[in-house]
């Protein structure tokens, strides 16, 4: 079975070219999707347990605290040990964090936007029909 021609091969293969094409705009701002995406989390929820960022990104501890470290070294967020439980840490956007998003939210908009030339609008609706189904299958068991 060739990876081009089934269901899990062609997402692996798009996600990868829209992740590409949103690295290269992101580059300029010394930030990858990965590190765009945790601060996308906070854009939408501020001041966030580090735990609640690995489930909502669906990344492991190692993973969540490198791109953690990243963004706190670059400025964009900032860490600070909760109060209540002394093992756990609040991540919370810096206002670099916050500017972050008036720069990036078109960029992104961009790399979207050019990949979906061609699609009809009732086709898209579909496509995101289709796959929120499949992230909800596959997750069922994670809740």
């Amino acid at each position: 079975m060739k990876a081009n021609s089934n269901l899990g091969g062609l997402l692996g293969k798009a996600s990868r070219l829209l992740a590409n094409e949103l690295n290269n705009s992101l580059s300029h701002h010394e930030l990858t999707v990965e590190q765009w995406s945790l601060l996308a989390v906070l854009w939408s929820q501020d001041k966030q347990k580090q735990k609640e960022l690995q489930v909502e990104l669906m990344k492991d501890k190692a993973t969540i605290n490198s791109l953690v470290n990243y963004l706190l070294k670059g400025g964009f967020i900032l860490k600070e040990q909760d109060m209540v439980d002394k093992r756990s840490f609040i991540i919370s956007l810096s206002s670099k964090g916050k500017q972050m998003q008036t720069l990036s939210i078109p960029l992104a908009m961009q790399s979207i936007a050019k990949s979906v030339v061609g699609i009809d609008k009732e086709a898209l609706e579909t496509t995101t029909k289709v796959l929120t189904q499949i992230i909800n299958n596959l997750t069922k068991e994670h809740r």
